[in-house]
């Protein structure tokens, strides 16, 4: 399942259908929005292992500047955070990342200290997840 997805730089359409024809979820910016958190959750399997992988970009960068390639009408903070608490709920995250933060593209530093409190954040949601199913 992918989340966020607002240009298409590195891909073309058939990629696009490709990675859809092969199973993949892909929902934009605007479908999160227009679905809302539960609406989301609903599309994403349940019960499995989650590997996380969060594009600091895909943030709006009036939150997160420091990132090479920077693209408005991203997510704020609390609409992947939320996605994020129901996923840790709902099955075993077995593994994260997070990537494409920048520091030197942002000398105030916001982009490293929202990076850091979602992966802190999100680590959180996952024993509590865990210890939920136990």
């Amino acid at each position: 399942t992918q989340l966020g997805i607002r240009n298409v730089s590195s891909s073309n359409r058939a990629d696009h259908k490709a990675a859809e024809a092969a199973g993949s979820t892909i929902l934009s910016v605007r479908d999160v929005r227009r679905l809302g958190t539960q609406g989301v959750v609903d599309l994403i399997p349940k019960g499995v292992n989650y590997y996380i992988t969060i594009d600091i970009d895909g943030f709006d960068p009036s939150i997160a500047p420091g990132t090479g390639t920077p693209s408005h009408g991203g997510f704020q903070y609390y609409e992947v955070m939320e996605v994020l608490q129901q996923v840790a709920l709902q099955g075993d995250v077995v593994g994260i990342d997070l990537c494409e933060v920048a520091p030197d593209y942002d000398h105030s530093g916001s982009t490293s200290i929202l990076a850091a409190q979602v992966l802190l954040n999100l680590v959180g949601y996952v024993f509590h997840g865990r210890a939920l199913r136990k």
